[in-house]
């Protein structure tokens, strides 16, 4: 025991333990901040799915009830446009001549006519935008070598002006069809009809309380993402997250009837 008159000596510090200390808070420090990161990009992957299951579908444009015209299907049978009014749809352009100028879309289109099959409420539309060279005989090759026919899934041909016109002006799809070098020149992009004629997309949240987005289903650029390596931030590719949307707005929208 120290007395009163005795000096005081500082404890001597071993600069080794010193440093072994310091590594190793420095190290927890580190893991503490790897874990909280997973953890929150964890939190944000499910908060993503989340909102995307939840958000409601948005109406963007009406098809008018006017805009009324004969096609002529697959099987060479006639049919109008407003024989699809009152169902849910899915509509699109296509040239079946140049299968890979829709290969995105239709392997979309493929599997919502299995997942959908036998749903009288519920039809796929392709209008031909070349009806020169794709006549009903060509569209019901087409339909056979894909498996698919009436009365869920109509390959249509109509008045060239008539598609162009319908495809630019009432379904909003960014572009007018047309030729460059021989090659047909098209919108491929999937538009959502429901049964009150309503032009509708998902109403996707954005990350962190941003405001929300409509989600053109455009399946041709979604493939593109995926092919360059964007990254949708949850666990599923651009494709599969915009399919996923598209699946549940349908279902959403086959739930409702139609407007009195």
């Amino acid at each position: 025991m120290r007395t009163p008159d005795e000096p005081l000596v500082p404890a001597e510090r071993n600069p080794r333990k010193l440093r072994m200390t310091a590594l190793i808070l420095f190290a927890v420090m580190i893991v503490s901040g790897i874990l909280i990161l997973i953890s929150y990009e964890k939190w944000g992957k499910l908060q993503a799915e989340k909102d995307a299951q939840h958000a409601r579908p948005g109406i963007v444009g009406r098809i008018d009830n006017k805009a009324e015209f004969g096609v002529v299907r697959q099987d060479a049978s006639g049919a109008k446009v407003s024989d699809l009014f009152g169902k849910v749809w899915v509509v699109c352009g296509v040239s079946v001549k140049q299968p890979d100028t829709w290969k995105a879309t239709r392997e979309v289109l493929l599997r919502l006519s299995q997942r959908y099959a036998g749903n009288d409420d519920f039809r796929i539309v392709c209008f031909t935008i070349d009806p020169d060279q794709e006549g009903p005989a060509v569209l019901d090759t087409t339909a056979k070598e894909l498996g698919v026919g009436l009365p869920g899934w109509w390959f249509a041909a109509a008045g060239q002006e008539y598609v162009h016109k319908f495809l630019k002006n009432q379904l909003k799809l960014g572009i007018m069809p047309h030729q460059k070098d021989g090659k047909w020149i098209y919108d491929s992009s999937i538009t959502l009809v429901d049964r009150d004629r309503h032009i509708r997309r998902a109403m996707v949240p954005q990350k962190r309380g941003g405001p929300e987005y409509s989600a053109v289903f455009d399946f041709a650029q979604a493939a593109e993402w995926d092919a360059k390596g964007v990254k949708t931030g949850i666990d599923k590719s651009n494709v599969e997250q915009l399919e996923f949307l598209l699946g549940r707005t349908i279902d959403e929208l086959l739930a409702q009837p139609v407007t009195p």
